[in-house]
């Protein structure tokens, strides 16, 4: 079983994907977002689940004195409070939501590791791409969509960051907007992708309807997002960082997924988890000054591998079709 697992499993280069002393930078993004609202436009309290309006709730954890409940009705886990403008954060000069960074090698990289793996799979679940239009939702600097153009008939990206934006476009030149879903200059795609997205959206109901009133019929959504039943979630707790307690303001797992589809009229056509957990673990066992982490990381690739197939890694990938 291991070694079939391992002939399907892609590596990854995490030297490509982070900087040394990844926790401590972590902590102190976080530290400086919750900074930047507190002296920008302050915090907005959440009355209810943003996905179902249910009331009841637990508390999972805290993360820099802002509480991540749990829904008991449909299992989302989302902040007490959120940014009153996500401006404060988005808009910063320094935004970045990859931790590495934006340079030409890290764009490449990102493109032949993570952007070929996606068209892929979308080529698996979708169909032929060849006639097919993509809209990249939150397309951050535009790995995915580079991996597209070949693949598909029209590509064409939205991005809230502004400097996000000019450089997806730079490197794709294809048309990147700004505009929020219910009043996006283009229409009629075949397949929407939102990779790192779902889990900004504070209210995800009317951000996914307006998704589907773009789509033709039989149309494909692919989402990515965090995995809150991660075995990386399950050790690090408020250290992960999947959690953030300013951008990441809602947190899916398979049931919730499952849930916000259906809310929207979409049915789900396939779920899967891949992740970085191995990585993430050793990096909080060394930021934690506790053994162990030179053993994981000497089996980083097949524990990863393991992990990934028993759907418990930290990202979700889910691929809806329309009713």
């Amino acid at each position: 079983m291991l070694s079939k697992l391992m002939q399907e499993h892609i590596p990854t280069d995490i030297r490509k994907m982070r900087k040394n002393n990844f926790i401590e930078d972590l902590e102190t993004k976080k530290l400086k977002n919750v900074e930047y609202v507190e002296n920008g436009h302050g915090w907005a309290d959440v009355t209810g689940c943003p996905l179902c309006g249910n009331n009841k709730n637990t508390i999972e954890l805290e993360v820099h004195r802002n509480q991540l409940l749990k829904c008991s009705n449909c299992e989302v886990r989302y902040h007490e409070k959120i940014p009153a403008d996500f401006n404060d954060i988005y808009q910063v000069e320094n935004y970045s939501p990859h931790t590495k960074g934006i340079s030409t090698e890290d764009f490449n990289y990102r493109k032949e590791r993570f952007g070929s793996e996606r068209v892929k799979l979308l080529q698996k679940y979708c169909g032929d791409l060849q006639n097919k239009s993509l809209l990249d939702v939150g397309c951050g600097i535009g790995d995915l969509l580079a991996a597209a153009q070949g693949a598909f008939k029209r590509c064409v990206g939205s991005e809230f960051s502004e400097h996000l934006r000019k450089f997806a476009h730079e490197k794709t030149k294809l048309n990147i907007y700004p505009n929020p879903l219910d009043s996006f200059p283009e229409k009629d795609f075949d397949v929407i992708t939102a990779i790192d997205v779902i889990e900004h959206i504070p209210e995800p109901i009317p951000f996914m309807s307006a998704a589907v009133n773009l789509l033709n019929d039989n149309g494909h959504i692919m989402l990515y997002t965090p995995n809150y039943e991660s075995i990386s979630i399950h050790v690090m707790q408020e250290f992960s960082n999947l959690i953030s307690g300013t951008g990441h303001v809602i947190l899916y797992n398979h049931h919730s997924l499952q849930q916000l589809g259906e809310q929207v009229g979409l049915e789900v056509v396939h779920t899967e988890t891949r992740g970085l957990d191995i990585s993430s673990i050793a990096s909080f066992l060394d930021y934690q000054n506790k053994s162990g982490s030179e053993f994981i990381l000497n089996y980083g690739e097949e524990l990863q591998a393991i992990i990934n197939a028993s759907g418990a890694a930290d990202y979700l990938r889910v691929i809806y079709k329309k009713k």
